[in-house]
């Protein structure tokens, strides 16, 4: 983990658990770069998207409780629904992700036009309630996360309470997560941790963003500790029982797998020795967390960041891979050295070195979604051509990623080349026909698809 700190990947808190017990924990870098205050092991961190599997668990408890049923639809709950694409969805859709529910990015200026504002529960449904369905209910897979925020809607109107406080009584209190809530940026939440992104070569604040419109779906904030309490809770059936807990550990529509808030794959700890697992990522604003599950020996690992981008499969995958008495070496990231070379020498040149560097594998190491997060940083900079030259090389490297595909469509569209943007949105639905981003901007070009 020092080794990862040293490379810049890594500010943040770490806990490795295996048959029930902390094996290690640790912190690494800044929880507050303005007064130096270094982060602890009882940091909080905003978790982002793992804060799905907090309401997938939130949801199975309602339908223990006998309050929501599974295969109930949204408009039996939210009568608003009625007469509207997800009227019919089901619960049990809408926490697999089979709903067919578009994602916030089908919405191209969502960030920061809306991301900023503060909304009523009621007034942020209206801004996705009669958007199209983008498949059949429970026919294909497709992440998103205003289902999850349809599902805490259905909470509160069904308990009477708010989701904060559902989740504090129906989960915290029983797992004895003392140091985890709902966070709305008006608080004061002692030991909290500040977001910081890292771009060549310095770090800056993150962007604001009101979690009014992130319930259910990214609010919650944590400590690894509290989260190493949450995986033991779902391993001893405190919160839920074990049928249900079976089913929200099931996997779902390939190749995402996804069960009720859980990824549920393969963690593949040599070339040919795999283990079931479950996990899921999260990312907002300046933070980044992951954590993974190994049900069969009551392992995990969880990483709570506070400075974007690292490279969260490479560093949980090399802390289970000890678990196993597997020799792991932190070899360098490209991408790291390629962001450096992007401020001295230029793009161009950078990646020369990149093409270099790649086979040089007893040094180096690539991680594709640094490698496009590099693109992302200097499209958002307006750094067009610089992005170009980035993506480029991304799209002959990871030919398969659907992220790299729309990237590229973004910034040649930027560029004003609207054809080869076209290509490349097509392309990207070509390897996931579902992916919704790419299908707007088609619509948004006439090139609907």
């Amino acid at each position: 983990m020092k080794a990862y700190h040293d490379y810049n990947m890594f500010d943040g808190a770490v806990l490795v658990a295996e048959n029930g017990k902390v094996v290690y924990k640790g912190a690494f870098g800044l929880a507050n770069r303005e007064w130096n205050i270094p982060n602890t092991t009882s940091t909080k961190f905003m978790l982002g998207s793992i804060s799905k599997p907090l309401t997938a668990t939130l949801v199975l408890i309602q339908v223990q409780k006998g309050l929501l049923s599974l295969d109930s639809t949204v408009d039996s709950y939210l009568p608003e629904f009625k007469n509207n694409p997800a009227a019919k969805v089901t619960i049990r859709q809408l926490l697999a992700h089979t709903s067919g529910m578009p994602n916030y990015d089908v919405i191209s200026d969502f960030f920061p036009r809306i991301s900023r504002q503060k909304y009523t529960r009621g007034e942020y449904v209206k801004i996705y309630i009669d958007l199209p369905l983008a498949f059949k209910p429970g026919t294909q897979y497709a992440y998103s996360s205003w289902g999850y925020f349809t599902l805490g809607y259905i909470m509160e109107r069904v308990t009477g309470k708010s989701y904060s406080d559902l989740m504090t009584q129906d989960i915290f209190e029983k797992a004895g997560m003392h140091n985890s809530g709902s966070y709305y940026h008006t608080q004061i939440v002692p030991n909290r941790a500040t977001g910081y992104d890292y771009s060549f070569g310095g770090f800056t604040s993150a962007d604001f963003r009101d979690q009014t419109n992130t319930m259910g779906t990214g609010d919650i904030y944590s400590t690894v500790e509290d989260m190493f309490k949450f995986h033991l809770a779902l391993s001893n059936y405190t919160l839920l029982n074990k049928e249900l807990t079976d089913q929200m550990f099931t996997p779902g529509i390939v190749p995402a797998r996804y069960g009720f808030g859980w990824f549920n794959q393969p963690f593949k700890y040599t070339a040919t020795d795999s283990v079931a697992s479950n996990f899921h990522l999260g990312m907002t604003e300046g933070f980044i967390s992951f954590m993974r599950r190994i049900p069969s020996t009551n392992s995990m690992v969880v990483i709570l960041c506070n400075s974007s981008p690292t490279d969260f499969f490479g560093i949980t995958s090399n802390l289970l891979k000890v678990l196993y008495n597997v020799p792991v070496r932190v070899k360098q990231p490209v991408h790291k050295r390629v962001e450096t070379l992007i401020g001295t020498v230029g793009a161009g040149k950078a990646v020369d070195a990149y093409k270099i560097m790649k086979f040089d594998t007893a040094r180096y190491y690539i991680d594709w979604i640094s490698m496009n997060f590099l693109a992302q940083q200097l499209y958002d900079l307006k750094r067009y051509e610089e992005a170009r030259i980035i993506a480029e090389n991304n799209v002959a490297e990871f030919p398969n990623r659907d992220l790299v595909m729309v990237t590229m469509g973004n910034i040649y569209l930027a560029l004003g080349r609207k054809s080869d943007a076209i290509r490349f949105y097509k392309k990207t639905l070509e390897i996931t026909p579902t992916y919704e981003e790419a299908r707007n901007r088609l619509r948004e070009l006439g090139k609907a698809e």
